[in-house]
């Protein structure tokens, strides 16, 4: 029984009836794979047998469609054998003359031969259909040879009058595109369309398998994977029961899953019936996102009309699920082919793919993507395809992307060669875009497969600083290229170009081998001035040998800090703000009091920085600024930029976070404040560098003081001298081990060790000769030393920082000044405690400018380059204070009031007061 097929079995009953009245009669069946059509004609023809006609039967075959008059041979040569048919005739449709491997007589004589064929078949059945009725039952009319569709068609137009029936399946999708099925199907009396069943027909197919127990859900289930239509849910239901998915359990996850494999099976069969689909499909899947109607053609050997013919196949003969899309379809359709294909199928056509792409003038990337699943890489071409998708993978910013092509190029290539030095260079440098740790392991690699000395220099010059300093392996490897390299000849300049870059590499990776760190003024001094033009060698070189002259101390600061405006001003602040510029020459200026010289380079790069509005490079830039400003004494400021640039790493790299830690931890240390000391060390990742192992431990000892352990206190400081010493990291300026040391030392009774420590600390600072760190040194001594000594090296600290260098120290300066005074009853004490507390708090917390960075001034005063002393002593002498008012009210003396004002005069570019009311944008009133 044919569930929901009342109406188009009254329809074939109808036909069959009118046959019998001897009004030809043409059925076609339509409908979907799987949606009963053979059903439907098998039930034609059982009618038409118990109503006594004749019924001939046959169908079109994939296999056979090429074999002259094969589906029109099996309906006739029973009738040939039955009925003694004339030799001739015979002969006509005879295997020898059908069979494909002779060919038919070609020219008038085959057209003959042909049109004989046709007559004899026509006056054959028009004898037969006299007797009794005749139906001709020709299944998968999409399938049928060419000359067969001939004789039907021949038939179709000659039924008039005949006691004939003809009946053909047409399958949606199959030879919709054939003109003869077209017209066969356009002669059509009755017209039958065979569809899916509906959920309540499906039911009742599956309750016939399952019984009237069946749950819903299930046959929900078998209703969606397979669309209603019969012959799939008789297959699906029988694997089902055989499978033990039914009562009492009721798999029904098991059940979408067995529907999911039945769909693919009806896919793979269709494939094996239809070779030009299954050429198009795998065409398809090969090229992935690269299929387009050209590629898909030219790689599969197909012309655009059978492309389309596959596509129209692939729609009707393997239906989409509901909501399916046609991209989504394809694209099911090509992962069940792709899983077909063998390893060496697949690799053959991927191959051929990536030549096809090459050959339409596809990109880079899209020529190497099929190259990703080929079994084995070894054809220079596929190389070459790998290696510039990979460039052009790091060019449009996905170095993710590249490093896959390269290392897939590596699989096969030779362990030895310059063709994988290449790569491992390539994919190093790419790797560095990631961050990754292995990068420095394959440029190394790289390296020592290069087998010219020449291009091993370069690759180990390009390597980055950071690797070169953290990987000692790396470090060996520059060391030794450097060597083998030697020294350029005159002339050479890309010599001189691998060998400067080889130099800042190997000092770089050695800035706490205090051989490099003494030596380090002498090649500066060596090096003589800095040209204009310098290359990014040299600059780097420099960088490098100034910040290793600043903390081995024992060059004059002025000579450190020239050369460290040499090359800022070469240095372009947007290119320079992840680079060794940004982490070494802020040290070195904020150690030299000359953190001005940075100004505009820090304003051009925060400018930058904003516009990329990288959260990593924002904090670096403030992290800076917070230094410039704590050169400059203003704690306050720099502060809350140092707490910005650590709110801005937040979530970034460790290495992201250094440079705020950096920061903050010497701000700390000024100020003596615990809290941010302990906040600044939560993180408990031991420090690799030197500067934050020897910034932790000054830390460490803050807090143990703090704590009122002084012992544990000096011991953190005395490892930190310890370590310094040895590293040959001298520069007092960074040495504020010493201060603290001296001061418990003091504190505790033990002069002589107090002494001993301030006095080395101030030899060496009177060397470095920063006002800065020679006050406070000064200062030291003086806290150290009793009696009018004391008191006179405290008036020298107070003297020297007076009009340059950090205000803050020169608050610290007043302050013991005051205290010492006001212990000996010296009526100028307290106007000295004062001042010095007062300058102090106004320091501490004054807040910054959230555009700049720095303490509210005006406008004009910081495009001139006005420190803050400098400022407040030109808007009072622009006021028209006197020298006198200037000093009494600002409790300075009168030498810092002038030394002020000649500088501004200078910056301002004027000669006297009279023109400074105008530079400062003042009306000049009291």
């Amino acid at each position: 029984m044919l569930l929901e097929r009342e109406q188009e079995l009254a329809v074939l009953n109808e036909a069959v009836t009118e046959a019998r009245t001897g009004s030809g009669v043409l059925v076609v069946v339509e409908g979907g794979t799987g949606t009963g059509t053979t059903a439907l004609l098998n039930r034609l023809a059982e009618r038409a047998t118990a109503t006594g006609a004749l019924v001939l039967r046959s169908g079109g075959i994939p296999a056979e469609r090429g074999v002259p008059f094969g589906v029109l041979r099996r309906l006739v040569l029973p009738l040939v054998a039955e009925r003694d048919l004339p030799a001739p005739l015979l002969t006509a449709v005879s295997p020898t003359s059908a069979d494909p491997g002779h060919s038919a007589p070609g020219g008038e004589a085959g057209a003959a031969v042909r049109a004989d064929t046709l007559h004899w078949l026509h006056i054959l059945f028009a004898g037969l259909s006299a007797e009794r009725t005749v139906v001709l039952a020709v299944d998968d009319l999409g399938w049928v040879d060419d000359d067969s569709l001939e004789a039907l068609a021949h038939l179709t137009a000659r039924l008039d009058g005949l006691h004939m029936l003809l009946a053909v399946v047409r399958k949606d999708g199959l030879g919709t595109r054939d003109p003869l099925v077209g017209e066969i199907s356009a002669a059509a009396t009755h017209r039958v369309r065979a569809r899916g069943l509906s959920r309540r027909g499906t039911a009742a197919l599956v309750a016939r398998h399952f019984g009237d127990g069946c749950p819903d859900e299930f046959r929900r289930t078998c209703h969606d994977v397979t669309g209603g239509r019969p012959k799939d849910l008789r297959v699906l239901c029988d694997r089902a029961r055989l499978r033990r998915l039914g009562a009492p359990h009721w798999h029904t996850q098991r059940l979408r899953g067995l529907g999911e494999s039945l769909h693919r099976e009806r896919l793979l069969s269709l494939l094996r019936r239809e070779p030009v689909l299954d050429a198009f499909l795998k065409a398809t899947a090969v090229l992935a996102d690269q299929a387009t109607d050209d590629t898909v053609a030219k790689l599969a050997g197909l012309t655009r009309r059978q492309c389309a013919y596959a596509r129209e196949v692939l729609t009707h003969a393997w239906p989409p699920a509901a909501g399916q899309g046609e991209a989504a379809h394809t694209r099911a359709a090509c992962a069940v082919v792709l899983q077909t294909m063998g390893d060496e199928e697949s690799s053959l056509r991927h191959r051929q793919a990536s030549a096809v792409l090459d050959a339409c003038g596809a990109g880079p990337e899209e020529v190497a993507a099929p190259l990703l699943h080929v079994d084995r890489i070894g054809d220079p071409w596929e190389i070459h395809q790998l290696r510039a998708a990979a460039a052009a993978a790091r060019r449009r910013g996905a170095p993710e992307t590249a490093v896959r092509y390269l290392g897939r190029a590596l699989v096969d290539v030779p362990a030895a060669g310059h063709v994988r030095a290449e790569l491992l260079y390539e994919l190093g440098v790419t790797e560095l875009d990631l961050k990754s740790p292995v990068a420095g392991r394959h440029l190394v690699q790289a390296a020592r497969l290069m087998p010219r000395l020449r291009r091993r220099a370069e690759v180990v010059s390009s390597t980055p600083m950071d690797i070169v300093r953290s990987d000692p392996e790396v470090a060996a490897l520059v060391r030794e290229t450097a060597a083998g390299l030697g020294t350029p000849g005159e002339g050479d300049r890309h010599g001189e170009y691998l060998a400067m870059r080889l130099e800042a590499r190997a000092r770089y990776a050695g800035l706490e081998d205090p051989g490099l760190v003494t030596s380090a003024t002498r090649r500066l001094l060596d090096l003589g001035e800095q040209r204009y033009g310098a290359s990014a060698a040299e600059r780097e070189l420099r960088t490098v040998l100034v910040f290793a002259a600043a903390m081995g101390g024992q060059a004059d600061h002025r000579t450190v800090a020239r050369m460290a405006r040499q090359v800022l001003e070469e240095e372009p602040a947007h290119t320079a703000l992840t680079g060794l510029a940004f982490e070494l020459l802020p040290p070195v200026l904020y150690c030299t009091d000359s953190p001005h010289f940075a100004a505009s380079w820090l304003d051009a790069a925060r400018l930058h920085a904003s516009q990329e509005g990288n959260h990593a490079t924002l904090s670096r830039v403030e992290a800076v600024h917070s230094l410039a400003l704590l050169a400059r004494g203003e704690v306050g400021a720099a502060r809350e930029c140092g707490v910005r640039a650590v709110g801005l790493a937040e979530g970034e790299t460790p290495s992201d976070r250094v440079h705020a830690t950096l920061v903050l931890g010497p701000v700390a240390l000024e100020v003596g404040d615990a809290e941010l000391a302990a906040r600044l060390l939560e993180p408990a990742e031991p420090p690799a560098d030197l500067r934050r192992f020897t910034l932790f431990g000054a830390l460490n000892g803050i807090l143990a003081e703090n704590r009122g352990n002084p012992q544990v206190a000096l011991a953190h400081y005395l490892d930190c001298g310890r370590v310094l010493e040895r590293a040959g990291w001298v520069n007092p300026a960074f040495a504020r081990w010493q201060v603290r040391a001296a001061l418990i030392h003091h504190r505790a009774g033990r002069t002589a060790e107090a002494l001993a420590a301030a006095r080395t600390h101030h030899e060496r600072a009177l060397a470095w000769g920063a006002p800065t760190t020679l006050s406070r040194a000064l200062r030291l001594l003086g806290i150290v030393t009793d009696g009018p000594p004391g008191i006179e090296l405290l008036r020298q600290a107070v003297d020297i920082v007076e009009t340059e260098g950090s205000r803050l120290e020169l608050a610290h300066a007043l302050t013991e000044l005051g205290r010492r005074l006001q212990r000996e009853s010296v009526p100028d004490g307290d106007r000295l405690f004062r001042r010095g507390r007062r300058l102090a708090a106004e320091l501490v917390n004054a807040p910054a400018d959230p555009g700049t960075g720095t303490p509210a001034r005006s406008a004009r005063a910081l495009s001139a380059g006005l420190t803050p002393a400098e400022t407040r002593v030109a808007e009072r002498a622009a006021r028209g204070l006197s020298n006198r008012e200037i000093a009494e009210e600002l409790e300075t003396s009168l030498r810092a009031v002038e030394r002020h004002l000649t500088s501004s005069y200078r910056k301002f570019c004027i000669t006297g007061r009279e023109q400074l009311s105008h530079a400062m944008g003042m009306n000049g009133t009291r």
